[in-house]
């Protein structure tokens, strides 16, 4: 009876330790993106969606705390109207998810730790798991939501920036769950065709790459505005 109340004893400790572990590495996460109010940078996007053939579009981006968020381009793009990188709202919203530790892993050779955030009400967001390393940088995600399915996230980071921003960020998801209607913010132009061979392709992916960030430039309102 002693040895089970022990096992008991030291399973409960365990599971509080990494529920203290995930909050910690969550906190420090938040930490480097709390002193972030918005950013602006430049944009390259490259895609490889199913049944469209778009070339490399370059832009600007522009965020805004709390949910803020735009691409602006000088032609015709394929772009989300809403931020595709969820990852600081979603661990900075701690009334609707609470961090599961869930272990480590190995990603582009660093040791990274894995991070399930679980969700406390009914959200959009019904799972969303980060892999974070020693610097609190997300290396990966992968974020499931009611209405787009899973999407897989990989960021690159700069180490000769200093921003917990990053420099690339490749987004894949199934084109069989994504509402594209939902993501289009302009039309697609029609010179744009069908690219041989996607007939039987499932997923979807958008490259983009980012540079010449401009941090806490107290971007207007109206920059947000649709045109």
């Amino acid at each position: 009876m002693n040895k089970i109340i022990l096992f008991i004893a030291l399973f409960l400790g365990a599971t509080q330790l990494q529920a203290q572990d995930a909050k910690a590495i969550i906190r420090q996460c938040n930490l480097s993106y709390a002193t972030i109010k918005d950013y602006s940078c430049n944009i390259n996007l490259t895609f490889d969606i199913p049944g469209l053939n778009i070339g490399t579009i370059d832009g600007s981006v522009y965020f805004k705390k709390p949910t803020k968020f735009r691409i602006k381009t000088k032609g015709i793009a394929f772009l989300p109207k809403q931020n595709p990188n969820q990852i600081p709202q979603i661990m900075a919203d701690t009334s609707s998810f609470t961090p599961l530790y869930i272990g480590k892993e190995t990603i582009a050779a660093q040791n990274v730790n894995v991070i399930q955030m679980v969700p406390l009400k009914d959200n959009d967001v019904v799972a969303a798991r980060f892999y974070i390393n020693a610097k609190g940088q997300i290396l990966k995600a992968q974020i499931s939501t009611k209405e787009n399915g899973t999407s897989d996230i990989i960021n690159v980071y700069d180490d000769k920036v200093s921003t917990q921003l990053p420099a690339s960020s490749v987004i894949s998801f199934d084109m069989k769950k994504f509402k594209v209607p939902k993501m289009v913010a302009v039309d697609i132009n029609s010179k744009n065709t069908k690219k041989p061979g996607d007939n039987n392709k499932t997923t979807g992916s958008v490259t983009m790459k980012f540079s010449s960030y401009k941090i806490n430039q107290n971007i207007p309102d109206i920059v947000f505005t649709e045109q």
